[in-house]
């Protein structure tokens, strides 16, 4: 039984990435200039009025204006990646990640955010593996996303490689601190290890950065059982090691 937070979360997380994190590698001014004097301005101003709907929390009415942008501007693979995100706001699932797909085929893979999303949609399906290319290959165009190493964390515990899971949810931490669900999978990979101990500080971890989220409730009662599992003393000696 996993811990970690369920779909919801993951998606919506995917809504918080900024729009242009672009996975070119430091273009010169000059080739983001060319780009942009290529794009319509009707385009671009329909591409801004989907934003400001998203804002708004108008993701259906959103769609309309990137559309609109879309078919000014074909190339406007910022649009598509948008079009993803609003459809997951509507729970549009297949339809988001069509558009993600759809963006990155149109930015040739050198756009960062649609690979990220779509490795999320893919860890969620239990698409193991392809999540894990994909969201290599966004932190690959945007290694400071620390989102993006959460997700990876998720695809390779999926994967059963809890090594590496750990590995990638703690540079999620390290750019992160104040990220409750990491301790929610190190919580999943602990258990899995047996590491009772570590369990028991993921846990504690959670509870100081989210007291009243929406997993506290099933962290508290398991929290209470893995105590139950340590003998007393060693339990005390392992809730010393975790206080700051």
């Amino acid at each position: 039984m996993r811990i970690r937070l369920l779909t919801s979360w993951l998606l919506f997380a995917c809504l918080g990435a900024p729009h242009y994190l672009c996975a070119q590698s430091q273009p010169s001014s000059h080739e983001v200039s060319v780009r942009e004097l290529s794009i319509p301005s009707k385009a671009h101003h329909e591409f801004e009025q989907g934003m400001a709907r998203l804002a708004e929390k108008n993701a259906a009415g959103s769609l309309l204006h990137f559309q609109r942008a879309i078919s000014e501007y074909a190339g406007y693979y910022e649009a598509y990646d948008r079009i993803g995100a609003a459809n997951l706001r509507l729970w549009n699932v297949p339809e988001a990640e069509q558009a993600f797909r759809k963006s990155i085929e149109v930015s040739g893979g050198q756009f960062a955010h649609p690979l990220l999303a779509l490795g999320a949609i893919l860890t969620e399906r239990d698409q193991f593996a392809e999540a894990e290319s994909v969201i290599r290959k966004g932190l690959g165009l945007a290694p400071d996303y620390w989102r993006g190493y959460y997700y990876l964390g998720l695809a390779l515990f999926g994967l059963n490689r809890f090594e590496d899971s750990e590995g990638s949810t703690r540079e999620a931490l390290r750019r992160k601190a104040d990220f409750p669900e990491a301790y929610l999978l190190l919580a999943d990979i602990h258990r899995h290890e047996e590491d009772f101990h570590a369990l028991l500080s993921d846990l504690d971890e959670y509870l100081k950065l989210a007291p009243d989220g929406p997993a506290s409730a099933g962290v508290k009662a398991l929290r209470d059982s893995v105590k139950g599992m340590i003998p007393v003393s060693q339990t005390s000696s392992a809730l010393i090691l975790t206080q700051p």
